[in-house]
């Protein structure tokens, strides 16, 4: 409760979304720019220690406050299933084969690359999601921000924020010149669950394809909200635990000096 009557949180998140309101959404080329953007760099800025604006005890109280916060979100996606359900089903069992090949896609292709990249539990929060909003507040809920599960999430999320888009429209413009994909699948292939990335894919397969203009937006949004419905249930239910799974099978593999600072993470958290 302490936390919440941090007055100086609530300050600098009010100014900092008024900013970032302020400025909106900018597109240059295939690249979109969301407020969430400035509001991450903005606050980088503020949080900086040296220069002491906002304090270690501040930084504290502001990762205890982000799961409730994010609960919130939860609880407007899970309003939001009722309405769309009956297009969900609609649609086939294309967008439900689809959304299985994004989750289990993740965990399986980035759980291996990150640890051979040395990361330990690390690797976990950071591959077990396209690390969004939703997928951040699991990870707090389950293991804390300041966990190695929690600085993984939290560096995919502010990556994936701040390049996310970039990478997106990128790789999607290489998808569209091999002209192997259908431009609908590519639609289905845009909706990740994250605004900002399929709005940059989705401009460019429209830029390609402009006599689908309406179908490519039908089923990049379905298959949006497809991913935000099921994310929080294969997330809970299906790719954590398999990353977790997956993780204690590589982690045999690993350095013994590398499992050792594993070790002295997880006593020093559980003090």
């Amino acid at each position: 409760m302490r936390m919440l009557l941090n007055w100086k949180l609530h300050l600098f998140a009010a100014m900092i979304i008024f900013i970032a309101e302020l400025i909106g959404v900018r597109k240059v080329s295939i690249l979109v720019f969301m407020p969430i953007l400035y509001a991450i760099i903005i606050g980088g800025f503020v949080s900086y220690p040296k220069f002491k604006i906002l304090s270690i005890k501040d930084m504290d109280d502001a990762s205890n406050i982000f799961p409730i916060a994010l609960s919130l979100l939860l609880v407007k996606i899970g309003l939001g299933v009722g309405p769309n359900l009956s297009m969900l089903m609609e649609s086939g069992g294309t967008l439900f084969f689809q959304t299985i090949g994004h989750f289990l896609g993740i965990v399986l292709l980035a759980l291996p690359v990150a640890m051979l990249l040395g990361l330990g539990r690390e690797s976990i929060g950071g591959s077990y999601s396209l690390g969004r909003e939703v997928n951040v507040a699991i990870i707090a809920e389950k293991y804390g921000l300041n966990s190695p599960e929690g600085r993984g999430v939290m560096g995919v999320f502010i990556c994936g924020t701040m390049l996310g888009a970039m990478f997106c429209g990128i790789f999607m413009s290489i998808f569209v010149k091999m002209d192997v994909f259908h431009p609908f699948a590519l639609a289905l292939g845009a909706g990740t669950g994250s605004i900002s990335m399929s709005a940059a894919m989705m401009s460019v397969i429209l830029d390609a394809f402009p006599q689908y203009s309406q179908q490519i937006e039908m089923y990049t949004g379905a298959s949006n909200i497809l991913v935000n419905v099921l994310s929080v249930y294969a997330a809970l239910f299906i790719t954590l635990p398999l990353a977790r799974v997956m993780y204690k099978f590589l982690d045999k593999f690993r350095p013994s000096s590398a499992k050792a600072g594993d070790m002295v993470e997880s006593i020093e958290g559980e003090k």
